[in-house]
């Protein structure tokens, strides 16, 4: 084969291949076309899908004083009736400082929120300048500052008012004023019964107290007319020990009356007896001394003062806890 005739064929072959590839375009085109027309078209759905609008978060603002009176001022965006205050959420911001942000922005006033008072609608409310739809979400704050002046801002004509709760009915009260009036209501009354379940519970607790009490004394007292017959009993020994004469302290009979007195003691110790404190020399007290005269008065003949001192311990006083059965009888000088 020459040299001209291989050129040739080459040449042949080549426009074979252009051929070719012409017609796989023609048919891969329209498909690209066709993906592309679809993206276009998401696209744009996504561009409408951001454009959709969705209700607005909105902090309400219901502000009362010290005195428990409440704060309203009429507002051009509420066909110049009585409303509270609020505004929106910023990005990031909690509602209850959104709620403090706007009441500052709003009235000049450093408020505190004090309660959550409930969520309502707004739908396309006539009453507003605008069709909007909000979603209130209400507070109670507290102002606690001696200066009541209000600097409401250019939302509100100026007209601002502090007023009880029954003065506010009596209010042109907008329709989410009137709504967040009776969630304030709601939410004295809850008060209300939260004070009064306080109060029962208070009593509840101090009647278990009192009856804890009584128990404990009923059953340190149950024994207290036995122990005051044994008492007398006590004194009997105390009185014959006493005048044992001391060469017969160490007889047996004496040994034993001895050990049967300190058995009466041990008696009335283990019950909650104890023996009142009574010691010459030291000061009367009528809690837990009763005197007795014994025929004479020294101080009466020479006209001085009573010295209010035991001058002598005539029978031993007892007691159950702080409560005295029986008063020591002393002599008083």
């Amino acid at each position: 084969m020459t040299k001209k005739r291989e050129k040739e064929e080459d040449v042949i072959e080549q426009k074979d291949i252009e051929k070719e590839v012409e017609t796989e375009l023609e048919e891969v085109l329209p498909e690209a076309e066709a993906e592309a027309s679809i993206e276009a078209s998401k696209k744009s759905d996504t561009a409408k899908e951001t454009k959709k609008e969705y209700p607005r978060a909105i902090a309400g603002i219901l502000i009362v004083n010290k005195n428990g009176k409440l704060l309203f001022c009429r507002s051009h965006k509420w066909k110049d009736q009585f409303t509270i205050f609020g505004g929106k959420v910023d990005l990031g911001e909690s509602m209850e400082d959104a709620a403090v942000r706007e009441a500052k922005e709003e009235t000049g006033l450093d408020v505190k929120v004090k309660a959550s008072l409930g969520i309502s609608d707004s739908i396309f409310d006539p009453g507003f300048y605008e069709k909007k739809h909000f979603v209130f979400i209400d507070f109670l704050c507290e102002y606690a500052g001696e200066d009541d002046q209000v600097s409401a801002n250019q939302e509100y004509t100026g007209e601002c008012v502090w007023v009880t709760l029954a003065e506010a009915k009596k209010l042109d009260l907008a329709a989410g004023a009137k709504l967040i009036l009776k969630e304030y209501e709601e939410y004295l009354q809850k008060q209300d019964y939260l004070e009064g379940w306080k109060r029962c519970q208070a009593d509840f607790e101090n009647y278990k107290k009192r009856q804890a009490d009584s128990a404990v004394d009923m059953i340190r007292y149950a024994n207290e007319g036995l122990v005051l017959q044994i008492i007398p009993v006590l004194d009997n020994f105390h009185a014959s020990t006493a005048h044992v004469p001391a060469e017969q302290k160490d007889n047996g009979w004496v040994t034993g009356i001895m050990y049967i007195q300190k058995q009466l003691e041990q008696v009335l110790k283990d019950s909650g007896v104890t023996e009142i404190e009574a010691q010459v020399g030291k000061n009367f007290d009528p809690k837990f001394h009763e005197a007795v005269d014994e025929g004479g008065c020294d101080a009466c003949e020479t006209k001085e003062k009573y010295k209010n001192k035991i001058k002598k311990v005539v029978q031993k006083g007892y007691a159950i806890g702080e409560r005295v059965i029986r008063p020591s009888r002393v002599v008083v000088e």
